[in-house]
């Protein structure tokens, strides 16, 4: 592992250098499996083994073109988590993990200066990002703040996690026990990746690193999407597709107001989802599109509006008819309707165990 550390108030953490997995205790408890990349490629390039990670487990990454002929191996023939796998490649190759698009976009970019200590489990990633030190003169506070990066393989949503993790176990390089802030507020997150604070007292200016950071993040989320395919429009409603996971789908109603369409459809979950709040929401990735006869085009709605009655999800989605642009009459036949939708919804702990995280 790297060791140098420049003194500075603020240092970013940034480089594959070091990921810890958490005890097996808890890698064994995975409420949504990750993707697991199974292939062997001894004396290999970077390209050959992107895409072969890629193809296989439907997340891509991308990388420096110049690196595309880097030697690199992928010794994965029993089986790798994705973010194990891709934390090893960047290791071969002198590469970084970096996220784009909230996280939505992966790519591996050289590594340079920078350091990173990570913590996999399942198809979860965290990542501690900078260490600051505070004196809040007027309080005659002292503290140190840990950034953190929660992110997840962006093939499935997750809906809400803790705004902070609960920190379970903090120590010094010296065994000194550590405090952190404790926080019990939940946010949705954008895209998939969920930025984080630790509050940590207790360090000492004879201290250089923390030695163990531990806990765990509360998160809401499902395990996939679904696509519910309405292949006739012609049927009169109420029409009910065979349900997926559990989940039940019905189009409620096609209506036709001027030059306006109007589809709603229903959506009935199990009664033991988790429950949400009033200002909280989990169809945040629900998606209708209306396709032409043939697939010839695709159309999204002008306008909609969700709602969640318990375990229901009742919406409606608008489309204005535009000849010029081929919608005219979308209940005629041969135009269908796709809808994604979330698998039902679960609530677990995604535990991390962070080790020899430097200080400024």
């Amino acid at each position: 592992m790297h060791t140098h550390r420049p003194r500075l108030l603020g240092l970013a953490l940034l480089a594959a250098c070091g990921a810890t997995a958490v005890p097996a205790d808890d890698t064994e408890k995975v409420a949504i499996p990750p993707r697991v990349v199974k292939i062997d490629l001894p004396h290999s390039n970077l390209g050959k083994v992107a895409a072969a990670v890629g193809k296989q487990t439907g997340i891509p990454f991308t990388f420096p073109r110049a690196a595309a002929d880097e030697p690199c191996e992928a010794p994965f023939a029993g089986g790798k988590p994705f973010w194990d796998a891709l934390e090893m490649i960047a290791g071969q190759t002198g590469n970084r993990i970096v996220l784009h698009d909230n996280g939505r976009k992966i790519a591996l970019e050289p590594r340079g200066k920078s350091y990173e200590v990570s913590s996999v489990h399942g198809p979860f990633r965290v990542v501690a990002r900078e260490v600051v030190g505070r004196s809040l003169l007027d309080l005659g506070v002292t503290f140190h703040e840990v950034h953190l990066d929660a992110h997840w393989e962006p093939r499935f949503p997750v809906f809400r996690i803790d705004s902070q993790p609960k920190v379970t176990k903090a120590t010094d390089d010296r065994g000194t026990a550590l405090a952190a802030q404790p926080a019990t507020a939940r946010g949705q997150p954008t895209g998939a990746v969920h930025a984080a604070t630790v509050r940590l007292t207790g360090l000492t200016r004879e201290a250089r690193r923390i030695a163990l950071l531990r806990g765990h993040f509360r998160v809401t989320a499902s395990e996939k999407m679904l696509t519910f395919r309405f292949p006739d429009l012609t049927a009169k409603p109420p029409v009910a597709l065979p349900p997926q996971e559990k989940v039940a789908a019905t189009l409620k109603r096609v209506e036709k107001d001027e030059k306006v369409w109007e589809f709603e459809i229903e959506l009935g979950y199990p009664a033991d989802i988790p429950k949400f709040e009033s200002f909280e929401s989990w169809t945040t990735e629900n998606r209708l599109r209306l396709v032409s006869p043939e697939g010839a085009k695709t159309f999204a709605p002008d306008d909609y509006e969700i709602q969640t009655i318990g375990p229901k999800v009742v919406a409606v989605y608008r489309f204005k008819e535009d000849a010029a642009k081929g919608l005219v009459n979308p209940a005629a036949k041969g135009w269908t309707l796709a809808y994604e939708a979330p698998s039902p919804p679960v609530e677990f702990d995604v535990p991390f165990e962070i080790k020899d995280i430097p200080l400024p």
